[in-house]
């Protein structure tokens, strides 16, 4: 059963694929007016389509999160569309896979601009929105390697690390008006992100072992988490930061 977001005004970036689309169609079930924004406009609007096929209230908007012109606009047809914004998830963000010997300031740039800058910006517009919204939430996507790193993801991991401290920095400052803060950290979930390396059958094999529930996490699982945290049923939790990796850090430890 979708946590009830009746009425509630809904952003969610990086939302045409995986985690992010799984999450727009879970939070438009509970009933909320959903912003579904991609740098892929026509993704985009494939995921809104779906959502208003279903009877729900959707919105498509092309946007890069690392383009600051393109964040202010994001904001600002969301909230000329909607009249306000209760729930901003910053979900968007893209991987870099190689050890650090490997990896080049072009690809450092673009990970960091997207990853990490792209949520302090998009906060950083929403943030006088969500303080008016009476009920202001903020769930940002971050991941298990933000925790624990992984040599082959030495800035990814960086950047989620990031995203995890600004997410309880944020939860501090924005507890006065009401407005929560919170992070995921999904393990594996099968997505276009990850499909490189599950592509290898062995690192997938060893991967699955990894996991204490022995099998690699889907969308949905991530879904339902930032729904509940959208909803007022979380309206007490805040600067928390949420594993959701089948068990596979608890086994690491």
């Amino acid at each position: 059963m979708a946590a009830d977001l009746t009425g509630v005004r809904v952003l969610v970036t990086g939302a045409g694929s995986g985690i992010g689309r799984a999450i727009a169609g879970r939070v438009a079930a509970g009933g909320s007016r959903t912003a579904v924004a991609d740098v892929q406009g026509d993704r985009a609007e494939e995921v809104a389509r779906l959502i208003r096929d279903k009877g729900g209230d959707a919105l498509a908007i092309t946007a890069n999160v690392a383009d600051q012109g393109d964040v202010d606009r994001l904001i600002a047809e969301t909230v000329s569309a909607f009249g306000g914004l209760d729930v901003v998830v910053n979900n968007a963000g893209v991987g870099a896979i190689g050890f650090i010997e490997s990896v080049r300031d072009p690809e450092i740039e673009r990970v960091f601009a997207v990853n990490l800058v792209g949520v302090i910006r998009v906060t950083r517009a929403a943030a006088s929105h969500l303080k008016a919204s009476g009920r202001g939430r903020i769930v940002n996507i971050a991941s298990v390697e933000g925790i624990r790193g992984s040599g082959l993801l030495p800035v990814y991991s960086a950047t989620k690390a990031g995203v995890i401290g600004v997410t309880r920095s944020n939860a501090v400052e924005l507890a006065r008006y009401g407005v929560t803060v919170n992070a995921v950290c999904p393990g594996p979930i099968q997505t276009e992100m990850l499909a490189p390396l599950l592509a290898d059958e062995r690192y997938r094999e060893k991967l699955i072992k990894g996991v204490p529930m022995r099998r690699l996490g889907v969308p949905e699982d991530v879904a339902g988490a930032v729904a509940f945290f959208a909803s007022e049923e979380a309206s007490f939790i805040t600067g928390n930061v949420l594993v959701i990796d089948g068990g596979m850090t608890v086994k690491a430890l």
